[in-house]
């Protein structure tokens, strides 16, 4: 799962630490199943502003409505947000864990979504 491997990189050092070894396969698996279980996540989308690219978030999902398109990400957020440059962050409890980015390409539908401040930059 995708997912698993974006998440290695936040569970395995703080593991490898704990138990003074290199974990194993199934100590990893274990610790994924335990944040995973505990994940929400946010939807940001980028403007640009003048040279710099500046993401605002335009949604939030809990794990449940994420299992819902995990094995489709890119697809449901073109379907439902159209193109753009997304980050999705993956956080436990208020913990940061980890962003994607997803780059799909198509119309934006999504700038209704932004904050007052961001609404001057989008191109109409």
């Amino acid at each position: 799962m995708w997912v698993k491997q974006a998440f290695r990189d936040y569970y395995k050092p703080k593991l490898r630490r704990e138990l003074k070894r290199d974990p194993t396969q199934e100590e990893c698996d274990q610790r994924f199943e335990e944040i995973y279980k505990e994940l929400r996540l946010t939807l940001l989308a980028g403007v640009y502003e003048g040279v710099s690219l500046y993401f605002y978030e335009i949604g939030q999902f809990t794990l449940d409505e994420f299992n819902a398109f995990r094995d489709e990400t890119e697809a449901y957020i073109l379907e439902r947000f159209g193109g753009g440059n997304f980050k999705l962050n993956f956080y436990k409890g208020d913990s940061f864990v980890v962003t994607v980015n997803f780059k799909p390409e198509g119309e934006p539908k999504w700038h209704h979504l932004l904050p007052e401040k961001a609404k001057p930059f989008v191109k109409s």
